[in-house]
This record gives structure tokens, C-alpha cells and sequence, in this order.
């Protein structure tokens, strides 16, 4: 008999201009509940204080891998966590609509979904004409 595998769901995450208090409470709840966390170095220290103390969390650029690597390793990472069945949050310093690694988890056939931060859906909102 084959052990069903367990399905986690990444959610990737940005922070914008770091303050806690521009999140979204959607934002805010996936990061309290997160069970693995992969962040940039630049990510407030006040966001990192919402992750759980039970949480795994490492800091991408801790990593000293070049810049293609990086991106390699921080893709395996969040697909084998989520392929363990974790809450993996993927929590980057800017635009959180990267192409790249949402391209990498679905073709990997991970669940993810992207989280702007409240900022970045006001800029886009500021952007909307109603002529």
C-alpha cells in the first residue's frame, strides 16, 4: 500500500515598505500560522516577530550561493516543504508577483498562492482609471 502524499500550499508574500501595520489581514494570518518560512534579508525584523517561535525560518541570502543558484535553491526549498505537507511562506521585500517561482511551483505541481501587501494592492489600485 503507498502512502498518500502530503500536499502543502506555499504562499509567497510581500512586505513592501516593511511595517507590519500596511499587511494585510490575510497577510498577517498566513504568517501566524506559517510552519516553514524562506525570507529576504531586507524583511523587517517587526514582520519576522508574527512568525511563530515553532516556525523554521531562514534568511535566503544566508544561503552565499550566487544569484542563479539561490533562486535553484530557495525553489527546492519551498517545493520539498510543501511536498512534506507544511504552510510555507515564501516572504520577499518588494512585489510578491514573482513569475519565476510561481512558474517553478506549478510545474511542480505545488499549490501556492501570491499575498500582496496592502501597499503594493493600493499602488495598483492608484494606478485604475474610471474614464
Amino acid at each position: 500500500m503507498q502512502t498518500p502524499t502530503m500536499k502543502g500550499t506555499v504562499y509567497i508574500l510581500g512586505t513592501s515598505v516593511g511595517d507590519p501595520g500596511f499587511l494585510t489581514d490575510q497577510a498577517v494570518r498566513v504568517l501566524r500560522t506559517a510552519e516553514v518560512v524562506l525570507h529576504d534579508d531586507s524583511v523587517s525584523s517587526e514582520i519576522l516577530d508574527l512568525i511563530p517561535a515553532s516556525a523554521q525560518v531562514r534568511n535566503v541570502h544566508k544561503f552565499g550561493l550566487q544569484a542563479g543558484n539561490l533562486q535553484e535553491k530557495i525553489h527546492s526549498l519551498l517545493i520539498a516543504a510543501a511536498r512534506e505537507g507544511h504552510q510555507v511562506v515564501r516572504l520577499k521585500a518588494n512585489d510578491p508577483l514573482a513569475v519565476e517561482e510561481t512558474e517553478v511551483l506549478a510545474q511542480a505541481g505545488v499549490g501556492f498562492e501570491v499575498i500582496p501587501g496592502a501597499e503594493s494592492a493600493m499602488g495598483a489600485a492608484a494606478g485604475v482609471n474610471s474614464r
